[in-house]
């Protein structure tokens, strides 16, 4: 919705039920593609060194940023457009092809420095194998945007699904001949073949030559600014990676990004897929500031009683459930796990900040906030470097509290919204439901001495009992569970 025009009425299903059948969809898909790459470390944890997987990580770590420049927020501005145009969606297909095979020489050329930079020859191939995945999906991206703008989930499904069960039985082909670390570059470079592939017949869609269109100024302005505030996050994510690879070496970063990835997986399980769905559609209903508002508590209800409860029953239960996945090798990993759940909790709820700056065009506000907020975050990673990996999680999670109540006071500051609301639900969900039951599951796991699978076990039954307890005790409690009911109801029944 752009210059004041009205919002586009949805035809057929209810915008809400839309929007809940998205959802549905969406979160299967991104259940399936968890499971198939949580799958894939287990198997592979048992495999492969946890130095290779260190190599792997150090390197991503860095190049990386490419995969941000490549993107340019290109994708994100043409999502929350619903007056998009042809040749303003082929031009943008341009723009980010062009930008992929750019920073694909780059990263190539950059493999010398890079190894140099850890102090490991190693990396010089590495690097140079994984240069060309910015090309491809530079190539893939509007592609995708293409689809997801019909609102065609189940194809952005296929294509989310069938890749990393592709490349991940590449890489355990690759793992048990031996060549562990050329299994870990093998599964990223085709995951990247496989979905260009698939992508592009599903789109049903084909760019044009280059043009001149109206309207590209704005978009490539919104895109430049939403990538500075991604560039800036990224560097918080990655920050970590880089100053443990630099400091300690390969075997603490490996155990330090299996932690990280483990932690950050039920962020990429439902914050992600949410992100694809509210942003669309909450750019049409946000002159309806009533219904606008209800979009946002009902989305955050979300990440508070699933995402973030979980987080902190799996915090709860770290070194057992890390041990449980991964192997005995991996158990150094528990704690760094632990800590870091709990800092994603609060990266968990602060997406919705994120989702009301892009909604409203306020990506100028949500780079100052980065400039402000995020330098906080490196800040403490960084000090939290002296106690080793464990220290660097604390720092980045105290680090993400203070910026996601920086983000909602910031949010009020920039647009005028009341997000007190937003604020109060937050703190009353976590302090009466996830705080609980994650110290119930760490009871269980700091006193009951019996095999890691049934710690986690207990521990998950300890949590859930908790759960029903306070359920049955809160009338807030059981109100917010009968919305969530509501909104399942819709995802089922589509209307």
């Amino acid at each position: 919705m752009t210059d004041g025009e009205p919002p586009v009425a949805p035809e057929g299903p209810s915008l809400r039920a839309r929007a809940a059948r998205g959802s549905a969809v969406t979160l299967v898909t991104q259940l399936s593609r968890s499971l198939v790459l949580l799958g894939g470390t287990i198997i592979l944890a048992r495999m492969v060194a946890p130095s290779d997987f260190g190599l792997v990580a150090m390197v991503v770590a860095v190049s990386g940023i490419a995969e941000i420049l490549r993107d340019s927020g290109l994708s994100w501005a043409a999502l929350r457009r619903t007056d998009l145009t042809q040749q303003q969606r082929s031009n943008l297909f341009w723009i980010n092809a062009g930008i992929g095979l750019a920073l694909g020489a780059i990263i190539f050329g950059l493999s010398w420095p890079l190894a140099a930079f850890y102090g490991i020859e190693e990396l010089v191939p590495v690097v140079q194998w994984i240069a060309p995945i910015y090309f491809f999906n530079g190539l893939a991206t509007q592609f995708r945007v293409a689809i997801n703008l019909d609102l065609r989930f189940a194809r952005l499904a296929i294509i989310d699904i069938a890749a990393p069960v592709v490349a991940l039985a590449l890489a355990i082909w690759l793992a048990i001949g031996g060549q562990g670390l050329a299994a870990l570059v093998v599964q990223q470079l085709a995951t990247a073949v496989v979905a260009l592939l698939l992508t592009v017949p599903l789109a049903r869609w084909w760019p044009s030559v280059p043009r001149r269109a109206p309207g590209m100024r704005a978009l490539i302005g919104f895109g430049a600014r939403f990538a500075g505030v991604q560039l800036l996050s990224y560097g918080t994510r990655n920050v970590d990676s880089i100053a443990i690879g630099r400091a300690y070496g390969p075997r603490d970063v490996g155990l330090y990004d299996q932690a990280y990835q483990l932690a950050v997986a039920p962020l990429v399980l439902l914050n992600s897929p949410m992100s694809r769905v509210a942003v669309p559609v909450l750019a049409r209903v946000q002159d309806d500031r009533d219904r606008y508002m209800a979009g946002l508590r009902d989305a955050q209800l979300i990440a508070c009683y699933v995402t973030s409860t979980v987080l902190l029953v799996a915090a709860g239960v770290g070194t057992p459930l890390i041990t449980m996945l991964l192997g005995e090798n991996w158990a150094a990993a528990g704690p760094i796990f632990s800590v870091l759940a709990i800092g994603s909790v609060f990266r968990s709820i602060q997406q919705v900040a994120n989702w009301i700056f892009v909604v409203e065009d306020r990506t100028k506000s949500m780079l100052r906030l980065s400039l402000v907020g995020q330098p906080i975050i490196v800040a403490l990673i960084l000090l939290g470097l002296i106690w080793g990996p464990v220290g660097v999680a604390a720092g980045g999670a105290l680090g993400w509290c203070i910026f996601w109540l920086l983000s909602l006071a910031w949010v009020r500051r920039a647009t005028g919204l009341a997000v007190r609301p937003l604020l109060v639900d937050a703190i009353r969900i976590i302090v009466l439901v996830g705080l609980p039951a994650g110290a119930a599951a760490l009871l269980v796991a700091l006193f009951v001495p019996l095999a890691p699978v049934w710690v986690v076990v207990l521990g998950v039954l300890a949590a859930g009992a908790w759960c029903g307890v306070i359920t049955l005790v809160s009338s807030r409690v059981r109100a917010d569970v009968r919305t969530l009911t509501r909104f399942v109801r819709l995802a089922v029944k589509g209307k």
